[in-house]
């Protein structure tokens, strides 16, 4: 009666409907983990991306500059060694957070055919 009224399949032993009601718990858990990760993987690209910009207008802005300029001018001078560094933090934070997700995802899919199959 229980497996009619939950929509589960079939189940004659208690051991089972246990089982299947923690993996349903794992993956609840997981499919929030998994929209985290996706939360922080879209912030993570879009300082990515928004590093990868300033940077390239800063190297732009010093190809463009004129030649008497570009003999005076020192790194020092410029917002260089801070963009190189936000954007170095930036693309590590990015990889941490591809990652994450992307392997959230793969477990979650895998625990979803799993819980399918039961």
């Amino acid at each position: 009666l229980l497996h009619n009224r939950l929509h589960l399949p079939n189940i004659t032993s208690r051991s089972a409907v246990v089982a299947l009601f923690i993996m349903s718990d794992k993956i609840a858990k997981l499919q929030i983990a998994q929209v985290e990760s996706k939360k922080e993987f879209d912030r993570a690209r879009a300082a990515f991306e928004d590093s990868a910009k300033r940077l390239g207008t800063a190297k732009e802005a010093l190809r463009n500059m004129n030649e008497e300029d570009k003999k005076t001018i020192q790194v020092n001078d410029t917002m260089l060694p801070e963009l190189f560094d936000m954007h170095r933090t930036a693309t590590e934070e990015y990889q941490v957070a591809k990652t994450r997700y992307e392997t959230n995802s793969r477990y979650l899919q895998l625990l979803n055919e799993k819980y399918n199959q039961s």
